[in-house]
């Protein structure tokens, strides 16, 4: 399997980019997983009870094993979720474990967890992955040589930067996976990667690539091409510590001097959809009726002029910088905006990076203006995530530190809130606040695609992106 960039960790507790969450996703089981319509089901955990909206009662699978041999408790469990909430850590998952006031180790196989206040994404915040407790002081839960897990398949073998071999694992409870072994190679250059699917030396590929590109993939005779809906959503990012970006006039003027409708025909080459918000419209807290800031580069003039910022006599407003990754589709987003910002006075400069130093300054807030995308949104909790004030990193991944104090009661409220509709209205509002102050631009919706070898059987397109089908799959031959 051919992939874009490298895993950053595969410690479960610290992933945040996507390759590194997909990865980690089949080394390790949380007490709960995501199952294809991005719901809570069962996991490590075989059942769970609830008393008062605040406490829970967790009850592990008998005779799950880590990697190593030894048998998971809920030791194990404690100490993940404890490690999780110590801020020595840096997990990124620390904020949406906030609401855990305490946890309790019962006995071997139960442990319970007491809640601050009613918090409805808990279950889905436990299906981060499951390390074993440290055996000797000062050990770390997730070895720094070889992270151990529970997940169908254990780490043989890290090259980094260049590939990632995992084993079947026979003795997983749900049985063994159907290959014995996976390789992940890291090929940077989405030309290669189509000419290593040519050659029939990679025998799958998980979209990726440029969409004018796909073409040429559906034309190879023993490669057949899968689509679908997808739950991630790409967007353009701004830092608002920047005192130029700080200005909503100057937002809502770049909103309008994108083309993005343009975007997803020619860019995109019809494989995504315009986006008006985080959630796809397929989410049950979709809202769209929301602010539209559709293509109008005379407007966009007329909000910088209101902002303060007229054209100079060379036409000149002021530069921005758009930070992007070193692949085709990043550069030539980049190439886009400075088109069409140009048009408007603003003059972009691209700056590229491979993946791994463009991640780490993306999370360090080091940018103007970058372009990324959102993968697997499953709970709308997602939106405490990223646009929540207490987000900042390393507590979330509000990166442009984003600051509304309505929003933060909204997103405060929403997770106190068991029942569904009302969640709906109050993830609804927060939606309408965020398109009129655009911390970000909502740019589409991609349509998910995968080439893979025509005698590859039963792999399945999943719309978070994740590659747990991949237990699932096997040889025709």
């Amino acid at each position: 399997m051919a992939l874009e960039s490298a895993p950053a960790t595969l410690d479960p507790r610290l992933a945040t980019d996507a390759v590194s969450v997909h990865l980690s996703g089949l080394l390790f089981n949380g007490l709960t997983r995501l199952d294809a319509q991005a719901e809570p089901v069962p996991d490590l955990a075989a059942r769970w009870e609830v008393s008062g909206g605040r406490d829970y009662r967790f009850t592990l699978r008998p005779g799950v094993r880590f990697h190593d041999g030894r048998e998971l408790t809920a030791e194990d469990v404690a100490f993940t979720l404890r490690s999780i909430q110590d801020p020595a850590l840096g997990s990124p998952l620390r904020g949406a474990l906030e609401p855990v006031e305490s946890i309790e180790v019962l006995d071997r196989s139960t442990l319970r967890l007491r809640l601050r206040r009613p918090y409805a994404p808990l279950l889905t915040a436990l299906a981060a992955g499951v390390v074993p407790r440290p055996t000797v002081d000062g050990e770390s839960g997730a070895p720094g040589g070889v992270p151990v897990g529970t997940g169908p398949f254990r780490l043989a073998r890290l090259v980094p930067r260049e590939e990632v071999e995992v084993r079947a694992f026979p003795e997983h409870f749900a049985g063994p996976p159907r290959l014995t072994s996976l390789r992940f190679r890291v090929i940077p250059d989405a030309t290669t990667r189509l000419l290593e699917l040519r050659k029939g030396t990679v025998d799958l590929l998980p979209g990726g690539l440029p969409p004018e590109l796909l073409p040429a993939v559906r034309n190879l005779p023993h490669v057949r091409v899968l689509t679908g809906p997808s739950s991630n959503t790409t967007y353009l990012a701004f830092n608002l510590r920047d005192p130029i970006l700080r200005s909503r006039r100057v937002r809502a003027a770049v909103a309008h001097a994108l083309d993005r409708d343009g975007l997803v025909v020619h860019l995109m080459r019809g494989l995504a959809e315009p986006a008006t918000g985080l959630l796809p419209p397929r989410h049950w807290a979709y809202r769209g009726d929301v602010a539209r800031h559709p293509y109008d580069p005379a407007r966009a003039k007329a909000l910088l002029d209101s902002a303060g910022y007229r054209a100079g006599p060379d036409g000149v407003r002021f530069p921005l910088t758009f930070k992007a990754t070193t692949g085709e589709l990043s550069r030539a987003l980049g190439e886009i905006l400075q088109e069409q910002l140009g048009r408007v006075g603003i003059p972009v400069r691209i700056v590229s990076h491979e993946w791994g130093t463009f991640f780490a300054d993306i999370r360090s807030g080091n940018f103007q203006v970058t372009a990324l995308t959102w993968v697997g949104i499953a709970d709308p909790d997602y939106l405490h995530y990223i646009f929540h004030s207490e987000s900042v990193p390393p507590q979330g991944a509000n990166r442009g530190a984003y600051r509304n104090p309505e929003v933060d009661r909204l997103l405060d409220l929403a997770r106190a809130t068991p029942e569904r509709d009302r969640r709906r209205v109050l993830y609804g509002r927060v939606q309408e606040i965020l398109a009129e102050d655009l911390p970000y631009i909502f740019l589409w919706h991609e349509v998910r695609w995968a080439a893979l070898k025509a005698d590859l059987r039963d792999f399945r397109l999943l719309p978070a992106g994740d590659f747990a089908a991949l237990r699932e799959v096997h040889w025709a031959r």
